[in-house]
């Protein structure tokens, strides 16, 4: 796998540097007059090639589905104001005589452009992937609880306990993967409350056990409707 990105990134540098290689022999061999307006032009051109590979880095550089998705918009953006600057930098080449100024704000007002896109790009997508690792990690905790209460339903012989395990472990299976501050206190109850229920397993306390399930059940009817008001 390693290998294979290893790979990957040779050739989309490649790619580039071929790129970046035909740009500069196409402008030096068009333009045989190299005015002040040319190199500021070309300066921003190859600046757009830069800021191209670094957008498409920036973009992709992580492997997870979703923030990747919200990374292609960047990645877009930054093809256009390539070909933009393209465009807006050959022109300048044809016309020299044009006034730099007007070259020099032109060439920067899209640069900014661009910019502000790839900042308000970047956050939205680092938000995503910031909401996607805290549901994530929710997800990992009900998985948790769900897992003990199967190991402890699969380990007990009294079939009124082992009712009320199975019980609860729909329960738990059923309830929103979704936390916040608002079930904080009730979520620290159940861990307690399942840390609770294994003890009474490990003792053969069979009664105090069936008490902990049906605490528990009225915890997770407790979170889900708190979770329910809260969102």
């Amino acid at each position: 796998m390693k290998n294979n990105k290893t790979k990957n990134t040779v050739a989309i540098g490649l790619i580039y540097v071929i790129l970046l290689g035909v740009f500069n022999l196409l402008v030096f061999t068009i333009f045989k007059s190299h005015s002040n307006v040319f190199w500021l032009s070309y300066g921003f051109m190859t600046l757009a090639f830069v800021v191209q590979i670094v957008s498409m880095f920036l973009s992709f550089k992580t492997a997870d589905v979703e923030t990747a998705f919200f990374g292609i918009p960047l990645a877009s953006f930054s093809v256009f104001y390539l070909c933009a600057e393209l465009v807006i930098g050959a022109l300048f080449m044809i016309f020299q005589m044009a006034s730099i100024t007007l070259a020099l704000v032109i060439q920067v007002l899209v640069l900014a452009v661009f910019l502000i896109i790839a900042i308000i790009s970047l956050l939205a997508r680092d938000t995503v992937q910031q909401i996607g690792d805290t549901v994530k990690e929710h997800v990992s905790n009900l998985k948790s609880v769900l897992v003990d209460v199967e190991m402890i339903m699969d380990s007990c012989t009294d079939p009124e306990l082992k009712a009320s395990l199975r019980k609860l472990s729909e329960t738990v299976k059923y309830s929103d993967p979704i936390s916040n501050e608002a079930v904080a206190d009730v979520e620290q109850r159940i861990m307690r409350k399942i840390s609770e229920l294994r003890i009474n397993i490990d003792d053969n306390q069979i009664e105090d056990a069936k008490q902990s399930c049906a605490d528990l059940e009225r915890l997770y009817v407790e979170r889900n409707k708190k979770l329910a008001i809260s969102k």
